[in-house]
């Protein structure tokens, strides 16, 4: 008998946290699931815990594989899922009791494609409960078309789509299959964007359980994801190319501007992290100038309307439209000085 839900784990080098995560799978109090632990060539001992888990317990298959990203490792996972729903979970996460027994049951119910929950920011020394700025409820397909699609790529005010976190969802897997959904394997950064908006372009049905915060995100302030380097300005580029193809050309809604403020916070962002690099000044003003003076950065300011933001932020995109990137180096280093 196939399982209601498949949950798919990309492993890499986790082995101080990868059994909090298949625990608090394992303890869930809806027991219908099959775990597919894709360990994407780990050099500790996390491949060793996987096997260990699988011998324990048959509904844990495990993959084996050389390191190709999370975004190959998910595809594997739908690829090889049997559920009806699949999930992603993050290997350093975990997830609370009754998360897949809520979800299942109003998507069941329903027959949703989709269905999302929210979640938890922790660390060490901190929780912060997270939320979307949308409603609680059903959404029909007319209802995400007149009240998502405005926000499907980007809200107005430069922040990220509610489908952002894509672990914190449960997707339909016949959905995944018919529309051939999968994550792009050449963005290693920001791949949930993309993905989470396609799926929800496409989507016929969804729920989001707003203020149930089931899932557990750790934050680990040392990770290099505030950090810039060239690849994830890249993934950054390919991501706004791959929107402009797939977006650009729906008959169903303009989604030009959401696509423009998409690049305009990748901008914001790459340049915010350039603070975080550990480089001299001068190679920290070339990377801000570099930036500034990108083809797509410029192209995006064509006809275009400062967004609904602070006016400091407005100031700030001013900053890069006019290229003023001494200016724009000053503040930064005041800002980072306090």
């Amino acid at each position: 008998m196939l399982p209601k839900i498949s949950v798919v784990v990309p492993v890499y080098n986790v082995e101080n946290y990868l059994r909090r995560c298949i625990d608090s799978i394992l303890k869930q109090s809806f027991q219908d699931f099959e775990i597919i632990l894709i360990n994407d060539g780990s050099l500790d001992n996390s491949g060793k815990i996987c096997d260990e888990y699988s011998q324990k317990d048959t509904r844990i298959k495990v993959i084996h594989k050389k390191n190709a990203r999370v975004s190959a490792a998910r595809n594997d996972g739908i690829k090889l899922a049997r559920g009806k729903y699949v999930s992603f979970i993050d290997s350093d996460d975990w997830i609370e009791s009754d998360m897949y027994k809520e979800m299942i049951n109003k998507a069941e119910k329903l027959d949703l494609d989709l269905i999302m929950c929210d979640f938890k920011k922790k660390s060490t020394d901190f929780e912060d409960k997270r939320t979307q700025p949308i409603r609680a409820g059903y959404y029909s397909k007319s209802d995400i078309r007149n009240e998502l699609f405005k926000c499907l790529i980007m809200f107005e005010d430069i922040q990220l789509p509610p489908t952002i976190s894509n672990w914190v969802c449960l997707y339909k897997l016949e959905l995944l299959k018919t529309h051939q959904l999968y994550y792009d394997e050449e963005i290693h950064y920001c791949e949930d964007s993309l993905f989470g908006s396609k799926v929800m372009y496409h989507a016929g049905s969804f729920y989001y359980l707003k203020n149930h915060h089931y899932y557990n995100y750790f934050y680990n302030p040392n990770s290099t994801t505030n950090t810039y380097n060239e690849k994830k300005w890249n993934s950054y580029l390919k991501i706004n190319e791959r929107l402009i193809n797939f977006f650009g050309k729906s008959t169903e809604y303009d989604f030009s501007r959401q696509i423009k403020i998409n690049m305009l916070f990748f901008t914001l962002n790459a340049l915010s992290q350039i603070k975080y690099s550990h480089i001299d000044a001068v190679e920290r003003l070339n990377m801000t100038r570099k930036i500034m003076y990108h083809p797509k950065v410029s192209d995006l300011f064509k006809d275009f309307k400062l967004p609904n933001v602070s006016w400091k932020m407005k100031v700030i995109v001013l900053l890069i439209k006019f290229k003023l990137v001494r200016v724009y180096s000053l503040i930064l280093k005041n800002n980072k000085s306090n």
